[in-house]
């Protein structure tokens, strides 16, 4: 299994994300959108006091502060990520035991990984069975190989990789709309074609549009065409490490 840890959108950035990010920030109503749903999510998650959590593909740690006070944080990414505790080594396989984890977190990994069912697997493996996933991925954005980048999902073929991967899915997500998406995939494409002195002024402006845009989106129209999906998942009673 081919997996990258990406912690930001950019691929090569170095730096991590802003939690909010200034005005002419090329992803800023993304990263809002992403940043409110994962704390939403986390806090159904209901994390006991001292829970392990495992982020698999850590990239830059980019939401440990997140996580409660007092949790094991365990940061898994491959070799040569000096932000990363943990190696991954062949096949995506975490040096972890069984049954270890209250949350596997998963942040902008799934569709870098040459198969998502065996990260999957590798996720339920190290969870407890009261445990939980919480996984981001893409469903509208441009190509961005880090080195690679293979997949893009509905909310109905995400729900379903998730669920026959051994989890039930308890809250499914879309976040940034099909239309203010659409601005976004625009916005990167051209930005490129104006000076560099012009580019946060134009990208200003459109992230404002996106914003006003998105709000007036329904919930439902959210999970329909989606930039972004976030999945809170448990293991399945009879689910099982494969």
């Amino acid at each position: 299994m081919v997996i990258e840890g990406v912690a930001n959108y950019e691929v090569g950035q170095r730096e991590r994300l802003p939690e909010s990010p200034p005005w002419g920030h090329r992803y800023r109503q993304c990263v809002l959108a992403l940043n409110k749903c994962l704390r939403m999510l986390l806090e159904r998650a209901a994390l006991p006091p001292g829970a392990t959590v495992i982020d698999y593909g850590c990239g830059l740690c980019q939401y440990r502060e997140f996580l409660p006070e007092g949790t094991r944080y365990l940061p898994a990414d491959l070799p040569g990520n000096p932000q990363a505790d943990i190696e991954i080594g062949l096949g995506g396989r975490l040096p972890i035991a069984d049954a270890t984890a209250d949350l596997v977190l998963s942040t902008q990994v799934l569709e870098h990984v040459e198969s998502p069912e065996a990260y999957l697997a590798e996720c339920l493996r190290v969870l407890k069975p009261n445990g939980s996933l919480l996984l981001t991925t893409h469903g509208v954005f441009r190509y961005h190989p880090g080195p690679h980048d293979f997949w893009r999902w509905t909310h109905t073929g995400l729900s379903r990789l998730v669920e026959t991967s051994g989890f039930d899915v308890t809250s499914l997500e879309g976040l940034i709309a099909g239309p203010a998406a659409a601005i976004q995939m625009f916005q990167d494409l051209t930005m490129h074609r104006l000076p560099p002195r012009l580019r946060p002024i134009y990208i200003g402006v459109l992230q404002s549009f996106m914003g006003m845009l998105d709000r007036r989106m329904s919930d439902q129209a959210r999970l329909d065409n989606a930039w972004d999906y976030a999945v809170l998942a448990r293991p399945h009673p009879r689910g099982t490490s494969g």
